[in-house]
């Protein structure tokens, strides 16, 4: 990922055997760095709403529970408005 400057971790827990760290950018803008590691492998990082990263929190196991079946499911719920759009992409 290029021209990224990272700012203050917003958290940086673990759940399951899963890591996962959620960090706001000073660039770009409104946007935060989401980082998920198992073990000391890092398994996903992307880009995410910073007003949306508890989301990636609060749906932990859904996120855990696709990864283990190679989906994106569980990101795609953690990225949902409800509405049928969605902001999580790879």
């Amino acid at each position: 990922m290029e021209n990224i400057v990272k700012g203050k971790v917003a958290f940086d827990g673990e759940t399951r055997g899963y890591r996962f760290r959620a960090t706001h950018l000073i660039e770009p803008k409104g946007d935060a760095l989401i980082e998920i590691f198992k073990g000391n492998e890092l398994k996903k990082e992307f880009l995410f709403p910073a007003y949306k990263i508890w989301n990636i929190s609060a749906h932990a196991n859904d996120i855990i529970d696709g990864l283990e079946r190679e989906s994106d499911e569980g990101l795609r719920i953690a990225g949902s408005d409800g509405l049928g759009g969605n902001c999580y992409s790879e």
